[in-house]
């Protein structure tokens, strides 16, 4: 049955869907559907999915970049697809900024204009990807800095 799937995933991504090319690059990720875990495999279904402007596969890829799992470290290219995966309504992708805002790290200085410009941006996305810790922070932030 998990071939079965695995191989529907693929002839499905190969001819350019983009959710399959997603889900296959999160089953490298996880070790799913009989595959090993495979971080490079995982960056290389994502990304192609990215290109294709697909929002999960974009978030997906700038966290892959930001942290350096299956590609070279970049935070320029992390976040230029996190605003990406932003300006396509992913409320995970305006969280991230906000933390990033918030915080002061990964290559951001301290700007609670802009996370609080994020956090709110978060309320008004089509996507709704984000954990609901990424939403509880959001909303204590507000709470804090109308």
């Amino acid at each position: 049955a998990e071939e079965a799937r695995l191989a529907a995933f693929r002839q499905r991504a190969e001819v350019g869907d983009t959710k399959a090319m997603t889900q296959l690059g999160a089953a490298y990720l996880d070790g799913e559907l009989g595959l090993k875990e495979d971080a490079t495999q995982a960056f290389l279904w994502m990304k192609r999915a990215a290109d294709l402007k697909e929002i999960t596969a974009l978030s997906a890829c700038a966290g892959f970049y930001l942290f350096g799992f299956g590609i070279k470290k970049s935070n320029i290219r992390g976040f230029a697809m996190f605003g990406m995966a932003a300006a396509l309504g992913s409320e995970y992708a305006c969280g991230m900024l906000g933390q990033a805002n918030q915080e002061g790290h990964l290559g951001f200085d301290k700007n609670p204009q802009e996370a609080t410009r994020w956090y709110r941006e978060m309320q008004t996305c089509d996507r709704r990807d984000s954990k609901e810790e990424n939403r509880e922070l959001a909303t204590a932030w507000l709470r804090e800095h109308p």
